[in-house]
């Protein structure tokens, strides 16, 4: 399955070839403006996806902090007894370890959140 990651990634290295071929395919007699402009334009391109590309990061990112939450609250529903708590450093590692395992379900799971935020603030760029 290919994330939009994926997607823009290809997108990126297909208009970087084509403007190269059209470069390298000029004539003599050709129009160089128009070919760097084009190609100028292509390179605008690319930062764009640049840009929708750190949005989609900071978008999934946004969806671990809420899966984070979510974690937070499941782990408080499960009562721990005297034989199973582990002290301050358990407590501590345990709060790295959800932190992790959120970022790992807002990237490779579709839950839906990332997708729609990043819909409504790409329409903004």
């Amino acid at each position: 399955m290919n994330t939009i990651q994926d997607l823009y990634q290809t997108k990126i290295n297909t208009s970087a070839g084509t403007a190269e071929k059209k470069l390298r395919g000029l004539n003599s007699s050709g129009t160089f403006d128009n070919a760097v402009t084009e190609a100028l334009n292509v390179s605008k391109t690319n930062t764009m996806n640049k840009q929708q590309k750190k949005l989609w990061d900071t978008c999934v990112e946004a969806e671990s902090l809420f899966v984070n939450k979510m974690l937070k609250e499941m782990r408080k529903s499960i009562d721990k007894g005297e034989w199973l708590h582990g002290g301050f450093a358990e407590e501590i590692f345990e709060d790295m370890l959800y932190d992790e395992y959120s970022l790992q379900v807002s990237k490779n799971s579709n839950l839906g959140f990332a997708k729609m935020l990043y819909s409504e603030l790409s329409r903004r760029m």
